[in-house]
């Protein structure tokens, strides 16, 4: 079983055993008799598509910092090379991506247009996963490919008082720019309904994109006489699963580190990365140390202005990177959705143990 990704497919925040793909893993074993073997790829951060010319000044082996390389489709290249030898020896392929090459800023900016997001939404949920998947049945014969949907992040049940600290920076940012601009700025409800409308219309669009590009490899299969093998498994996250909502399928913070909520506790501590503020994910302390240890200032180099904020600012996000992501709960819901399309390609696939044998010596 190969798993190539982002963070979502990687399991942000969780420990091993509750993550979707270890889930997946265990119940194959029960299912089919058989020894999986898993070979997990997927990390935080990762984009879909290799930029041209990227440099990237930080690195680390832990999967739990974010960053943007090695690609999905370098995983795909490094996957394709251990396996040169042996491709058919991959039976399933869990993948996912195109969310970091939207970007999750632009998701979260409620200056940001529905109109400007959904062409970035197609180019990289549609076009580029397609070209991703085309790859990935080219280059593994005999796997099963699942690719797995993403989720409404902010929703209207997201608690209503969230995002007072979000509107006073976005607005000490923006007024001068917006009075020099004679653009109005907006008030609070809008900039709530416009973050409730962009998170809707990327689970919508992002969903119906990722779809689309399963379909299209498996219609390319089957004109070239070939079953299709892509499948894509929707995510049935409702807005009560949304961030802060009442019954939450996300990381937020841990009870008890602070009395604000929702996306306030989000911005103040991205603002101040004050040690007060602790996510209750599962990983946090392993994460913040090695996102300390993976931005700290390198020694004998002069940074400039600008490398320092940016090292700064890549830190907190790394420290806050569960926020958001499935807990718990929300990764059995993955592997629930996971299992439920590979009940159907048991028998299909082949994947049963043949126990014909083992009944005739008994006999």
């Amino acid at each position: 079983m190969l798993v190539m990704g982002d963070s979502i497919l990687w399991g942000q925040g969780l420990r091993k055993e509750r993550k979707s793909w270890w889930r997946v893993k265990c119940w194959l074993e029960e299912k089919t008799g058989r020894e999986v073997k898993e070979d997990i790829r997927a990390h935080s951060g990762a984009l879909l598509e290799t930029p041209p010319n990227t440099a990237i000044r930080f690195r680390s082996n832990d999967k739990e910092v974010n960053q943007p390389l090695p690609s999905v489709n370098q995983q795909l290249d490094e996957a394709l090379q251990s396996y040169r030898d042996n491709r058919s020896s991959v039976s399933l392929i869990l993948v996912d991506g195109c969310i970091n090459d939207v970007g999750v800023s632009n998701l979260l900016n409620a200056a940001a247009s529905l109109e400007s997001l959904r062409p970035r939404i197609d180019a990289h949920c549609r076009g580029g996963m397609t070209e991703l998947l085309r790859r990935i049945v080219a280059g593994f014969p005999n796997a099963q490919v699942l690719v797995t949907g993403y989720y409404r992040s902010i929703s209207s049940q997201t608690d209503d008082n969230a995002f007072l600290r979000l509107l006073v920076n976005k607005l000490a940012r923006d007024e001068e720019g917006a009075k020099e601009s004679k653009v109005r700025v907006l008030t609070y409800k809008e900039m709530r309904q416009q973050l409730i409308a962009i998170s809707e219309e990327w689970y919508q669009l992002s969903t119906a994109n990722l779809a689309n590009a399963a379909g299209k490899v498996n219609q390319e299969l089957n004109e070239n006489s070939l079953p299709s093998r892509v499948t894509f498994v929707e995510i049935n996250f409702w807005p009560e699963h949304a961030f802060a909502a009442p019954d939450t399928l996300l990381w937020n913070f841990k009870l008890g580190s602070t009395n604000l909520s929702g996306f306030r506790r989000i911005i103040v501590a991205v603002s101040f990365g004050t040690a007060a503020f602790k996510t209750n994910d599962e990983t946090r302390d392993e994460r913040s140390k090695s996102c300390k240890e993976t931005f700290k200032k390198p020694k004998g180099v002069k940074e400039t202005k600008a490398e320092k904020e940016f090292r700064e600012e890549s830190y907190l996000t790394c420290r806050y990177a569960s926020l958001g992501h499935p807990n718990q709960m929300g990764a059995l819901v993955y592997a629930e959705a996971i299992k439920g399309h590979l009940q159907s390609l048991l028998d299909k696939a082949g994947w049963l143990r043949d126990t014909t044998a083992f009944a005739q010596v008994g006999q």
